[in-house]
């Protein structure tokens, strides 16, 4: 039995029989019995489940609100099918095990790796404690995305690589913008067009309301642990009063947009790296993208190729030609003003994103709390003013 935050996991014996079946009811039901929890059995060492066993968890899922079974084996997969159980039950069959060892990793975020498999395979590796309803969930909003006409690599696995779990993608001979634009810096003046035109087609795709989580809802959530963990209620709530300054929309962001999560295979280009997809304001998706290219250049160097594949100089060369593709001119100035300002906001909204990401740390979350909080507070007002004009 293992007990997480909201769940008790109970793992099941190598077999449920009528020999041994009221002895493992009665210990599940013991062992079932606590409040607040959702209960996961987890089938990895079932070997086979009887008549008799299957009684059990009719009972067990009678008494419980939700019973999910994980790690089940092909073969009391089949029994499960066979009976009914998939469509009573939440049933999850046993992950595919791969290794990374000898593949070349060509992407690193503060969410995981990606790897190269083969010619034809990518695998996005989360870190460790990743949920699979997360990744459930990312595979659940790139297929929105898809429908909604977006290029996006589409996932057709999820696996398992030691303890961590990983999401496999179908991708012939694709590189990430990052590795092409270093290979070719020819290429940086066309790449830059076309990821600014992939960003405006991202921008101007509307999703029906509830398809997608809000990106409003995203961020107060986020400022509510920031408040619990990092600042006082004053600085807050004037961080909530910011958030709802900025006009609601129902255009699809991509929350992460950069050269390290768009692959082009043959001409077109491709987005991967949807777990944090949304629909909001485009201003979150502009900011993160100024953060990342010119306020990382100059504070993390290293980040830049960590995450994107490339060195400053590159960077900087791909964000110029992206930004003039999407705004339409060469002059910048305008709107550079605007995402020095809003940074400030979105830079302390990370503390909350970026909670479950390796990219943070408590030397990090320090440096921004002591070198934004202040601008913050002082150029909030003038904050709220200038989105309102997005």
């Amino acid at each position: 039995m293992t007990d997480r935050e909201s769940k008790r996991i109970i793992h099941l014996p190598g077999r449920i029989d009528a020999e041994n079946a009221s002895a493992a009811e009665q210990e599940l039901n013991e062992l079932a019995a606590v409040e607040g929890k959702q209960i996961e059995l987890d089938a990895g060492q079932l070997e086979y489940i009887s008549s008799a066993g299957l009684r059990i968890l009719m009972n067990l899922k009678r008494r419980l609100e939700s019973l999910r079974i994980v790690e089940v084996s092909q073969e009391v997969y089949e029994i499960l099918d066979v009976t009914g159980f998939t469509a009573l039950l939440d049933v999850q069959k046993r992950l595919r095990e791969l290794s990374v060892d000898g593949c070349p990793m060509i992407g690193r975020g503060g969410n995981g790796e990606v790897y190269r498999l083969d010619a034809e395979t990518i695998l996005k590796l989360y870190n460790e404690g990743a949920s699979l309803d997360k990744i459930a969930a990312e595979k659940k909003y790139a297929t929105e995305a898809f429908a909604a006409g977006l290029p996006c690599a589409i996932s057709y696995d999820t696996v398992k690589v030691g303890t961590r779990y990983g999401i496999v993608f179908e991708l012939l001979h694709a590189k990430t913008v990052g590795e092409l634009v270093m290979s070719d810096p020819a290429s940086i003046p066309r790449l830059g067009r076309e990821m600014g035109e992939l960003m405006r087609q991202l921008h101007g795709t509307a999703m029906p309301e509830g398809r997608l989580p809000r990106m409003t809802d995203k961020v107060l959530g986020w400022i509510d642990y920031i408040e619990e963990k990092y600042m006082g209620k004053d600085d807050a709530d004037l961080m909530r009063k910011v958030a709802l300054s900025i006009p609601e929309k129902d255009t699809l962001l991509h929350c992460d947009f950069h050269e390290g999560n768009v692959m082009i295979q043959g001409e077109e280009l491709l987005l991967i790296d949807l777990d944090d997809i949304c629909t909001g304001n485009p201003v979150y998706d502009l900011s993160a993208h100024y953060t990342g290219h010119v306020i990382g250049a100059k504070a993390a160097p290293e980040s830049i190729r960590k995450s994107m594949g490339m060195d400053v100089e590159t960077a900087m060369a791909m964000y110029r030609n992206t930004m003039e593709a999407y705004l339409g001119t060469q002059d910048l100035s305008s709107y550079e003003q605007v995402m020095q300002l809003f940074s400030l906001f979105s830079m302390l909204v990370y503390l909350g994103k970026g909670k479950d990401s390796s990219n943070m740390n408590a030397q990090r979350a320090a440096g921004l709390m002591e070198q934004v909080l202040p601008k913050f507070r002082q150029l909030a007002p003038v904050i709220m003013q200038t989105v309102q004009k997005i």
